[in-house]
């Protein structure tokens, strides 16, 4: 009997290395891990792709304003902007449009962006790590800028890591680790069948768990009571 648990790095290591028959001499933890995360980026990429409303990492982060200053760096984590919301004044909040520098057929010198671009309807242009705003703000605000994103994950590292999405489907990024195990050794002529397997029981947990996470939003209205009722009596 296997005695491991499948959902930690550890157990992920132990299953990996149960369908490829190999041990820490033949499949390295290093070797491992980097397979395992591989699969494990891919995963919640899919889960990004498969989702609507819900947000799997989702977080909000704030910023301060700073006068005349137009580059906003994101937050270190961030993997996917999802909506930026911006207050020139510390009371009315607005919602900033994204648009592509090359859009713009006019020049960017401070003065014509005061010209071309209201406080009102601002907006942002996205390069690298970074939001450019217009117009720019010329008034240092308090946590002005708000901005609702995707975080990226933590890769699996300590024996006890587990991944962040539903734990039915971990397992899969050992069947993803296999897979390029035996990638590696097809030449030797023995791995054929144990490689399609693999790949089919990839793919099989891959859709699976798309399946899951594009009905986590469920269809049905439900309407939530308070815990509390006044009960009258005659």
């Amino acid at each position: 009997m296997l005695l491991y648990n499948a959902s930690t790095s550890k157990g992920l290591r132990n299953f990996t290395r149960y369908l490829t028959n190999t041990n820490t001499t033949t499949y390295s933890s290093a070797d491992v891990d980097a397979a395992l995360n591989s699969y494990y980026q891919l995963f919640v990429q899919d889960i990004l792709d498969a989702m609507d409303d819900w947000d799997f990492q989702g977080e909000v982060a704030t910023a301060n304003l700073v006068a005349n200053q137009q580059e906003y760096v994101f937050p270190t984590d961030c993997l996917k902007i999802k909506r930026v919301e911006i207050t020139y004044d510390g009371t009315n909040w607005y919602v900033v449009n994204f648009f592509d520098i090359n859009q713009r057929g006019k020049a960017t010198d401070t003065t014509t962006i005061s010209e071309d671009f209201e406080e009102t309807e601002p907006f942002a242009d996205l390069h690298d790590n970074s939001l450019f705003l217009y117009p720019i703000p010329d008034t240092a605000i308090t946590n002005g800028l708000k901005i609702w994103y995707e975080k990226e994950i933590t890769e699996l590292s300590a024996v006890t890591d587990e991944p962040v999405f539903a734990e039915p489907y971990h397992k899969g990024l050992a069947y993803g680790a296999a897979k390029d195990y035996f990638e590696k050794y097809v030449e030797v002529g023995k791995n054929y069948n144990k490689l399609n397997r693999a790949v089919a029981n990839l793919n099989e947990y891959r859709e699976h768990m798309k399946n899951f996470y594009r009905k986590k939003m469920q269809d049905r209205n439900y309407q939530l009571l308070s815990a509390y009722t006044d009960y009258e009596y005659e």
